[in-house]
């Protein structure tokens, strides 16, 4: 199931005042996107042994700082490209490939 992009989603990445930092602006979801992120997320990490565990405190601690959107997003890149990157894939083929099975085209 795809989800449209309203012109208000699109945002610029920048480059912060940290040569290898950048900096995303926020993305208003809706409730039931950012249900399905977490969803998605934490069957996920269910592939790992104990990481479902840890997934549901960071975000707990996520949700208590107001920085839920933020700790979604970069835990769920870290947890696809655990589960689909191989040792030595540089590139993020794996990556790739695992987005293009969602529809994302890279």
């Amino acid at each position: 199931e795809s989800v449209l992009l309203c012109r208000e989603q699109y945002r610029a990445v920048t480059v912060s005042s940290s040569e290898n930092d950048y900096e995303y602006p926020s993305v208003p979801l809706s409730f039931l996107e950012r249900k399905k992120l977490s969803d998605t997320l934490f069957a996920l990490s269910k592939e790992v042994a104990h990481l479902t565990d840890e997934v549901a405190s960071i975000l707990h601690e996520a949700r208590e700082r107001e920085l839920w959107d933020l700790a979604v997003a970069e835990i769920l890149t870290q947890v696809i490209v655990a589960l689909y990157c191989g040792e030595g894939d540089k590139r993020l083929d794996g990556l790739q490939k695992y987005l293009l099975t969602i529809g994302i085209a890279c």
